[in-house]
């Protein structure tokens, strides 16, 4: 049991990380270098398959913990779930 409660932890913390990717980033300032710009940009998709791999890693580990606790796990796989989708369509639209 208690590495399980760890293991849900580990997850909500992961979930946690993640949600700061999700965060809108300062703009670039007027007048910056456009390779500086193209930088920044290659950095934030670095960030968001990082986000990826983290989301996918809480979902596993989400999934498998026995038990329901009360609905609330597979609430919180559909929430991932949700940032994966989010994840995609803004890597796609990278």
């Amino acid at each position: 049991m208690k590495h399980w409660t760890l293991s849900l932890s580990t997850a909500a913390g992961l979930l946690l990380a993640a949600s700061f990717f999700f965060t809108p980033s300062a703009t670039p300032k007027l007048g910056a270098e456009p390779e500086a710009a193209a930088q920044e940009r290659r950095e934030g998709f670095e960030d968001m398959h990082r986000a990826e791999e983290a989301l996918r890693n809480a979902r596993a580990i989400l999934a498998a913990a026995p038990g329901e606790y009360g609905g609330h796990r597979d609430k919180a796989i559909k929430r991932v779930d949700e940032a994966l989708g989010e994840v995609h369509a803004a890597i796609e639209h990278h």
